[in-house]
């Protein structure tokens, strides 16, 4: 697998990168371009892709004057946590959907 595939693979959770936005990024953030990957690139790869998420979907929505006082989006917190579950495949239970303040509904036409 070469880095613009792994690249495209790992934004995949969240959607689709071009050709032209993975090369992009790869530049960004200091990635090489090679025809094979191997487990350190795919680190840095992951670790990159991560990060550009976490700061891009998570971030405070404002902070004081001072930088003593930051408040943070509470629909941005939840749509980050989301996006984290399903990154992985996981699909909260019920508990887990309250503890995060995530609502789940699920098709219970069956049981009619």
């Amino acid at each position: 697998m070469n880095t613009l595939d792994y690249i495209r693979q790992r934004f995949s959770f969240i959607g689709t990168i071009t050709d032209e936005g993975a090369s992009g990024f790869a530049l960004d953030f200091g990635l090489e371009l090679k025809e094979y990957i191997g487990e350190d690139e795919m680190k840095a790869i992951a670790g990159a892709v991560d990060s550009f998420v976490e700061n891009s979907i998570l971030h405070p929505s404002s902070v004081d004057e001072n930088g003593f006082s930051v408040s943070w989006s509470t629909d941005a917190a939840k749509a980050f946590a989301k996006m984290a579950l399903r990154k992985y495949g996981i699909e909260p239970n019920g508990e887990t959907s309250a503890l995060i303040g995530l609502s789940v509904i699920k098709d219970a036409s069956e049981l009619w």
